[in-house]
């Protein structure tokens, strides 16, 4: 019956303080999580100290690890966003964004030759235009 009420004590606490998290770093709410339910598991499974304590190490790292990755995915996709809300006027393939009107001007093909003792490959310039 004590593992019983231990166990529900486990999952109640880690839905409870994994559903209170707020915004910011999921790698120190992880860790903390972590070592709360590892030093829950570690008194449950050895009964003494020294299992309390390694399972609080164990839960911390496992938390911190998880928190970490999510932290990471987190600014990826965060990253990928503000690159593709970042609108140009006009591109190489004359395609336009069909909320900004480009500025008056052309694409010109410039050949690649020799500057400064250095190759520069053929590539495309945004020659503007004065209307």
């Amino acid at each position: 019956m004590k593992r019983l009420i231990s166990t529900a004590l486990i999952i109640f606490l880690g839905i409870t303080l994994a559903s209170c998290a707020s915004s910011g770093y999921n790698a120190q709410k992880g860790a903390a999580i972590g070592a709360g339910l590892g030093a829950i598991g570690g008194q449950i499974i050895g009964s003494n100290t020294t299992s309390t304590l390694i399972g609080t190490a164990v839960g911390a790292l496992a938390g911190l690890i998880a928190g970490n990755a999510l932290d990471q995915h987190v600014n990826e996709v965060n990253n990928t966003q503000v690159q593709q809300s970042q609108m140009a006027y006009a591109t190489p393939d004359n395609v336009s964004q069909p909320q900004v009107q480009a500025p008056p001007g052309q694409w010109v093909d410039v050949p690649g030759q020799w500057i400064g003792g250095k190759w520069v490959p053929s590539h495309k310039v945004w020659v503007p235009v004065n209307p």
